[in-house]
């Protein structure tokens, strides 16, 4: 069972919203939270480097048993009650092995060095 609680302030026309997401399961859940502000997510990490347990639309991670993890973000939107909803938890997968996506999302900017370039003449 996921369980979620919240806080909702509004400073200034922002929404902010913080949240803690924990499971009552014995293994690790991929859950996937979506907001029900009815206006745009500014969710850390914008910008060069988005986080990527974020999208558009909420976030989607990984919660370990036992464990609790926070998450935030803000919004034009006016408040909601509640403002976030589990749409799935579903057992993580044990392969930890990092997605195609993340992988690249990972890497700093990288060039070939000289001699891989002479080699390919």
């Amino acid at each position: 069972m996921i369980e979620l609680d919240w806080e909702i302030d509004r400073i200034e026309g922002v929404t902010l919203v913080s949240a803690t997401v924990a499971t009552t399961a014995t293994t690790p859940q991929r859950v996937r939270l979506e907001s029900r502000l009815d206006g745009p997510l500014w969710h850390p990490g914008r910008g060069p480097h988005p986080d990527p347990e974020w999208t558009d639309a909420g976030w989607d991670g990984i919660v370990e048993p036992n464990q609790h993890r926070g998450i935030g973000f803000a919004s034009p939107a006016a408040p909601a009650d509640p403002p976030l909803e589990v749409v799935s938890a579903r057992r993580a997968s044990t392969d930890r092995s990092a997605s195609e996506a993340d992988a690249l999302a990972s890497l700093t900017e990288w060039k070939p060095t000289p001699d891989v370039l002479e080699r390919q003449r």
